[in-house]
């Protein structure tokens, strides 16, 4: 199952490679075919919950695809169709991407994934439909823009479970990246890697300590506890945790070209920092014994500050 396993994310990251290094729409369909084909055998679990979730994603991934390649083929027979093709082409890849309105699957194919899985599904598979909008650019996807970081923030809000949590919490974070993409800045790949390693991080301490709900304060030691705190808080945007530097960075790109953008992000932003504090509080600060810290603890928490600060370094790097 290991090597079956090990064949089809080879497959998965040669497509995204390949999509990378094209573009034609017609072989960019063709990456995107291969990667979800991909995919779908690494969604596999035993459970039945991961059974309904991997078919509601061939359908809506299917149903995306099947909107995109007829665009591209009337592409190809009608230029005077651009505009229009255009929409359709960007309303597929929103599809693709669980942008709102269009997230009401991805929240609860979210719930019923491994950590694995859930992984790939929140960064790499952005990746490919974010390149294709990049392409394109309509400005129907302001409205999208606004949408999702409403909708991101606030479904989020009475959640109870982590995977539903970041999923709401990606929903909410693809407002900013396609804010960024939208004004041909090339910022928005730097701000999916950084988001990408946070998540990635994220779900590894969870399979670790086999986290579902609010339990991690208490399988595991404080260290632990301190790393998912700041973690949590940098997907938020606390300050000065590397989540912030990257929306402080991505709104001063935003201010000089979509002013009217600038009060949903920030709004949407604060509404998920609160519910990451409050999980954040249940997980550490309510159960946290200072008085046991060992001198060993202080180094690895001076260790995961410098780790913190070092990638705020690089980003600033990029200004």
């Amino acid at each position: 199952m290991m090597f079956n396993n090990m064949i089809f994310l080879w497959f998965l990251i040669s497509s995204l490679i390949m999509s990378l290094s094209s573009s034609s729409l017609f072989f960019l369909w063709m990456c995107l075919e291969i990667n979800i084909m991909s995919f779908i055998p690494l969604m596999h679990s035993k459970n039945s919950m991961n059974m309904n979730s991997i078919m509601m994603y061939f359908l809506i991934q299917s149903t995306a695809s099947s909107i995109f390649i007829f665009s591209v083929s009337i592409h190809f027979m009608n230029l005077e169709m651009m505009k229009f093709l255009e929409i359709l082409i960007t309303i597929s890849m929103l599809i693709k991407l669980g942008v709102a309105p269009f997230h009401i699957w991805f929240p609860q194919i979210s719930e019923g994934l491994t950590f694995e899985s859930l992984g790939i599904l929140l960064t790499i598979q952005k990746i490919i439909p974010l390149y294709i909008m990049s392409m394109f650019k309509s400005k129907l996807i302001l409205i999208f823009i606004i949408v999702s970081s409403i909708i991101g923030s606030v479904g989020g809000f009475n959640q109870f479970s982590i995977r539903k949590i970041l999923a709401f919490s990606s929903i909410a974070h693809l407002a900013w990246i396609l804010s960024l993409l939208m004004i041909n800045s090339n910022f928005w790949s730097i701000y999916l890697t950084i988001y990408s390693i946070i998540i990635m991080m994220i779900l590894i301490l969870m399979k670790i300590n086999s986290m579902n709900l609010y339990n991690f304060s208490k399988k595991i030691n404080n260290e632990m506890n301190l790393l998912f705190i700041i973690l949590l808080l940098s997907l938020g945007g606390m300050p000065p945790t590397i989540g912030f530097i990257m929306k402080w960075i991505s709104l001063k790109i935003v201010s000089n070209n979509l002013m009217f953008l600038m009060i949903p992000l920030i709004i949407s932003s604060l509404i998920n920092l609160f519910f990451y504090l409050r999980l954040g509080y249940n997980s550490f600060l309510k159960n946290i014994i200072f008085n046991k810290w060992s001198q060993n603890s202080i180094y690895k928490i001076m260790t995961m500050l410098m780790i913190q600060f070092s990638l705020i370094f690089i980003v600033l790097s990029y200004i």
